[in-house]
């Protein structure tokens, strides 16, 4: 017996452009809120919260809408071969966005007093520091940005224009929801790859998996990293050239091994995967 879910349209399974952007204005609304209580106060409980309620426009809006949200948040499995590229993926992609990053800085200087706030906000001081900055910044952020970003946003776009001007337009939107000019550049070049992984494999995992490497980097550099001095993350003011050809050549190898996992998945079973022409037998 078909359900009223099935006979939906494909593009009718997903979130209208119109429900997008009024959910990402509420989201900017919490995130603002949540940013200046987090600056104001300088808990890091403030940090946690903040990424739990990221996610909390787009959840109501599904419910409202009896979307499923497995389906649009693109909750699905991988293989363990896509997630362990995934991970190599993720240490490349981080290192060529420090070295995006430094060479915008000499463009547009990041703030000193807002660099002070982000170093306040991402040292931990004790345990309890440390669990809520890891949960906020690697876990919840890395998790739910995408299932907000790569699932929600991204999939309403895709489902009503070309992939890669999908793509393009999450990225953009990744970037500016973050309210910040200094970031834009390296955000959106973090977002491209970020997008083409959750398309490909149509899922959040392993976008999820690169966002978290890329903001526990981040964390671990601002608690434990001295980068004056050190000849890899300080070769004149850049990364070493050979942290940077690495990284590209692993992202070069990298996404092909990628792409070739993805499509081969839908037809090999895994441990996390069932192929596509399995489960319509």
């Amino acid at each position: 017996m078909q359900t009223t879910e099935d006979l939906k349209l494909p593009s009718d399974k997903y979130p209208t452009l119109n429900g997008v952007v009024r959910v990402l204005l509420w989201t900017i609304v919490l995130y603002l809120l949540a940013s200046w209580f987090g600056q104001f106060t300088f808990e890091k409980w403030a940090l946690l919260a903040g990424e739990l309620a990221l996610l909390l426009p787009a959840y109501v809006y599904l419910r409202r809408h009896h979307y499923r949200a497995s389906v649009v948040f693109r909750l699905n499995p991988v293989s363990w071969r896509v997630a362990a590229i995934s991970v190599v993926l993720g240490l490349a992609i981080t290192a060529l966005a420090i070295e995006l990053d430094r060479l915008i800085n000499f463009i547009l200087p990041f703030p000193e007093v807002l660099a002070e706030a982000l170093r306040q906000t991402l040292q931990a001081e004790s345990w309890s520091d440390w669990v809520f900055i890891l949960l906020a910044a690697v876990v919840f952020a890395g998790v739910f940005e995408e299932m907000l970003f790569r699932g929600f946003v991204q999939n309403a776009f895709e489902q009503r224009h070309n992939t890669l001007i999908a793509i393009f337009i999450t990225a953009i939107l990744f970037g500016f929801v973050h309210l910040s000019p200094w970031w834009l550049a390296q955000l959106m070049f973090i977002a491209m790859f970020l997008g083409i992984l959750a398309w490909k494999s149509d899922s959040i995992v392993p976008s999820a998996i690169v966002h978290a490497q890329n903001n526990l980097i981040a964390v671990l550099l601002s608690n434990f990293a001295e980068e004056k001095g050190n000849p890899l993350l300080d070769w004149n003011g850049h990364l070493h050239p050979v942290i940077l050809l690495s990284a590209l050549l692993i992202v070069a190898l990298g996404l092909r091994l990628f792409f070739r996992y993805c499509e081969e998945d839908i037809q090999i079973p895994t441990l996390l995967n069932t192929p596509l022409t399995a489960a319509q037998r």
